[in-house]
């Protein structure tokens, strides 16, 4: 009897558009580069519910093994139950979302590999011309030799712009030689070209032969590079440079926040460990609690966040606590939800976080100012401002996925 094989599905690729956090976009120019290894987004999708269904109906590629065509049938059922309008052609769109996502989810899951064989394939080489109609400097770029950590692959990594089926492949030193390859002596310079962001306004040079806003590496920025030397990462890993510096003035929003009345009151300063995790479960009313936000986001708090005080009580256990009896209104009736990317200098991740602004009076001498942070759908953050409601300026920054009218 002849054996039967299963293909398996690529697990790194589900990994990386699994952990993508949905954020409602009207343009595709609202993200650039690496924010997109942390956001699924659908330029004018901006239903939780729609996005929901459309991340389900691409990752069925990666896990089933699904083809274009059935989700293009998949797509037309969301588009139709959800009474989502677009310009374009229903097909075309379709295409676009599923070859966008199944490709740089793909680049993504390979890189991740890579990084984990290059002691022994520490050499990545390009390959182009794999469209019927393939870009010109795509076509030169064809077999450049690299070392795998060369800057040039965290800007030209395929896919580089829409459509693009090149690909990326690593060698080692004992391929090379038995090819008869040689490693580049220098990586491909064609000069860039001045792009300007018609959502945010913003200039950035772009290196000829790619896309606006495909300048990245989707695998650096959703796993970070790997290094050998762990030190190193842990003395430079703090280094996050942000990614969007729009504010409340790109969305028409005012400078000062409406101040609010508090549904719940602060409590006592804990005095234990153990009254501080009895602080949280009576805020919450459990040990946990899923609360949903104005846009239909599940977030869950836990204890998780007590963990975490207490990981370092001398700067963190400091009277934080009277005021998660507000946790719930701030996530449930922020005025403001803002997402605020960063990037690692040490390793090219990007973080993605979601800020929940909230301005509360609690009496009439004290007004604060409430920041709930959120990744991946985990309430891992909380802290206050005190003073004018405008103070929470340099928080209100990247872009803004809600806002109260």
């Amino acid at each position: 009897m002849l054996p039967s094989f299963t293909k398996l599905p690529f697990t790194q690729a589900s990994d990386f558009l699994r952990q993508k956090v949905r954020l409602p976009t009207k343009a595709w120019t609202d993200l650039q580069g690496g924010m997109h290894s942390r956001a699924f987004v659908i330029a004018g999708a901006v239903k939780t519910e729609l996005l929901e269904e459309m991340q389900s109906a691409v990752l069925k590629g990666i896990d089933q093994g699904t083809t274009l065509q059935q989700f293009k049938k998949d797509f037309s059922g969301i588009v139709k139950k959800h009474g989502w309008t677009f310009k374009q052609d229903p097909g075309w769109r379709a295409a676009v979302i599923f070859n966008t996502n199944m490709r740089t989810a793909f680049a993504a899951g390979s890189e991740a590999q890579m990084q984990r064989t290059k002691a022994r394939r520490p050499f990545a080489r390009y390959i182009g011309g794999l469209s019927l109609d393939p870009r010109r400097l795509h076509l030169e770029w064809n077999g450049t030799i690299l070392p795998l950590d060369h800057p040039w692959w965290s800007t030209h990594t395929p896919p580089n712009d829409f459509g693009c089926k090149c690909k990326k492949v690593t060698a080692s030193q004992r391929e090379l030689d038995r090819d008869g390859l040689n490693v580049s002596q220098a990586a491909p310079d064609n000069g860039t070209f001045k792009w300007k962001n018609p959502s945010t306004g913003g200039v950035t040079l772009v290196p000829n032969g790619i896309g606006p806003t495909w300048d990245y590496n989707p695998g650096q920025a959703a796993w970070g590079q790997q290094f050998t030397k762990q030190l190193a990462d842990k003395l430079v890993a703090g280094k996050l440079t942000d990614l969007d510096s729009r504010g409340p003035g790109n969305f028409q929003r005012p400078a000062d926040i409406p101040v609010d009345a508090a549904k719940a009151q602060p409590v006592p300063r804990a005095k234990t460990d153990n009254e501080l995790r009895q602080v949280l479960k009576d805020s919450i009313g459990g040990e946990e609690k899923t609360f949903t936000d104005p846009l239909g986001d599940f977030v869950n708090v836990n204890q998780g966040l007590v963990d975490h005080i207490l990981e370092k009580p001398q700067s963190r256990f400091d009277g934080r606590e009277q005021f998660f009896p507000l946790i719930p209104e701030v996530i449930e009736d922020p005025y403001e939800v803002w997402a605020g990317f960063a990037r690692s200098e040490a390793t090219g991740q990007v973080f993605l976080r979601k800020r929940y602004i909230k301005v509360i009076e609690l009496d009439k001498k004290r007004t604060l100012g409430f920041i709930a942070e959120v990744r991946n759908g985990m309430w891992v953050g909380f802290d206050f401002f005190r003073g004018r409601p405008n103070a929470a300026k340099n928080l209100r920054k990247g872009l803004l996925v809600w806002g109260r009218k």
